[in-house]
């Protein structure tokens, strides 16, 4: 079997449909596959976060209405920030991933407290509003967990 040319090194290339590929095509569509995975909970936590603030909106007005919309944008662009970071080392060893899961959920927080302080502090949204919008966006992101394969 190992004269078959199955069993190739995985640092030099690998078995893909029948042709061999070099690595970093596979690390390159492995951060590609992560990213549209991104893209595709931010989608669903955008849709939660407008249907928020639409409903928001109706009920108390323009104002509401942007303040949830600010609120599910905050939790939504903090979620694609760490899904950047977590998949840009591709196929790597676990300490590189780790450090990779620990660095983008750290700049995760950094922003959503920047965010934050930003909309209720410097702009002066008005808080419920906001914080029901950022609960739409937290809900969408575990409807996408539990829908998204």
């Amino acid at each position: 079997m190992a004269g078959s040319g199955f069993f190739v090194h995985s640092s030099v290339a690998r078995r893909q449909h029948g042709a061999v590929q070099p690595m970093s095509r596979s690390l390159d569509s492995h951060r590609a596959r992560g990213r549209r995975l991104v893209l595709r909970y931010a989608a669903v936590q955008a849709v939660c976060a407008v249907a928020a603030a639409l409903a928001i909106g109706v009920a108390q007005g323009l104002l509401a209405l942007k303040a949830a919309l600010v609120g599910g944008m905050v939790v939504t662009l903090g979620n694609v920030l760490f899904g950047w970071v977590l998949f840009q080392p591709g196929v790597a060893p676990a300490r590189t991933l780790s450090r990779a899961a620990y660095v983008g959920e750290a700049l995760k927080w950094v922003w959503v407290g920047v965010a934050l302080w930003l909309a209720l502090g410097v702009a002066e949204e008005p808080p419920l509003p906001l914080l029901l919008g950022l609960i739409a966006a937290q809900i969408g992101f575990w409807v996408a967990v539990a829908r998204i394969h």
